[in-house]
């Protein structure tokens, strides 16, 4: 999603026309995430999806033909066995696509401050006039955690009341069409969270650490190794990361910036080094820790936590041995284990420590085993 935003960026800053399509609602089986957007450029390439099949066919074409025509339009599909292509999709499903020229001004700003906002992992609520009054369709309303907003639905009244009288839990998936009478109009109005890339804090930079940092890479994380060792914490090694850390376990938890949507994962060179790290890591808000290990050395490492008064109840949180079991065995095999299970942990909503509960409280608004290698 952040590609697709980021993109958006640039095209207006290129002065290039483009479309914007977006998954705003949905009934039963699609093909892929509800949360999808495809940007679709003049010459005829672009970033993200809506599904693929001559579903995203459909939508590519009517992309070409809304931003040659300025204007944008919400279409309605039911996916049947035409829209499986040649990939045989297996679609039964109704969806609606909001398809938006791409243009300066207002709908400009607050991209740019979509942008901010990703760049320093913020979390906001973002809000399109899908339909209502002819002529103001596209109208996007920004409000983010400290309260502030950016752009305009295409009248004062109506932002108002979608910043004033909103309640809406802010979640990483969160997507939700809201329909009200404004002014005598049924008027819908599509809300979508903004909320950061997931981070993945690897402690230790072995065989098992590479391995995962290659498939998180892949699934959109972004990523940060930790190890005291430079020949193994650089980017020549991990050139997936985002950042490496070069520092000693016992010490390094407290300065990295881990937030309610950080997952952290011990698989350091042995358990007299992981166990600083999950000493420091279940005092954190981070979304999910992990930690590699046979369930013997796991029992002992917890009661020596307990005894240096780390409480039972954090410990109980902490996912260990790490991992789904798949009879892992290599690296590559333990990484896909692990990153399984992270990716279950994300998708089914686990529960994480979020970075913002409700919009009107932020504002008064709207397993691996012992022998596996490290």
């Amino acid at each position: 999603m952040k590609e697709v935003f980021d993109e958006v960026v640039e095209v207006l800053a290129r002065g290039e026309k483009a479309a914007l399509s977006t998954i705003v609602s949905s009934k039963g089986s699609l093909p892929m995430s509800k949360k999808a957007k495809m940007l679709v450029r003049r010459d005829g390439t672009f970033t993200g999806t809506v599904g693929g099949g001559c579903l995203e066919a459909d939508v590519w074409a009517e992309a070409r033909e809304v931003m040659e025509r300025a204007a944008p339009r919400l279409q309605h599909f039911i996916l049947t066995e035409k829209h499986a292509g040649d990939e045989g999709l297996n679609c039964g499903g109704n969806v609606e696509i909001f398809t938006e020229p791409i243009k300066a001004g207002p709908m400009q700003e607050v991209f740019e401050a979509i942008r901010r906002l990703h760049d320093r992992r913020g979390v906001g609520l973002l809000a399109t006039l899908v339909s209502g009054r002819a002529g103001q369709e596209g109208g996007k309303l920004l409000i983010t955690e400290s309260g502030e907003t950016i752009g305009t639905l295409g009248d004062p009244a109506l932002d108002d009341r979608i910043r004033l009288d909103s309640d809406i839990e802010i979640t990483e998936n969160l997507l939700r069409v809201v329909t009200l009478e404004h002014e005598g109009v049924e008027t819908r109005v599509f809300m979508e969270s903004i909320w950061p890339a997931p981070q993945l804090i690897l402690f230790g930079g072995g065989h098992v650490a590479r391995a995962i940092a290659r498939i998180a890479h892949t699934v959109g994380f972004r990523i940060i190794v930790v190890d005291d060792r430079p020949a193994f914490a650089n980017h020549e090694r991990f050139p997936e990361a985002d950042e490496v850390v070069v520092d000693a376990f016992d010490e390094v938890v407290g300065k990295l910036p881990i937030d309610g949507s950080s997952y952290l994962v011990a698989v350091t060179r042995g358990h007299q080094w992981d166990q600083p790290v999950i000493e420091q890591a279940v005092w954190t808000g981070a979304a999910y820790i992990g930690m590699i290990g046979s369930r013997r050395k796991i029992a002992l490492m917890w009661k020596n936590l307990e005894g240096k008064g780390v409480p039972r109840h954090l410990l109980d949180q902490v996912h260990a041995p790490i991992g789904m079991e798949i009879q892992a065995d290599t690296p590559e095999e333990i990484a896909v284990s692990i990153m399984a299970e992270l990716i279950e942990f994300r998708r089914s909503g686990g529960k994480p420590a979020h970075l913002l509960s409700t919009v009107k409280d932020a504002a008064s608004i709207a397993g691996t085993g012992s022998g596996a290698q490290r």
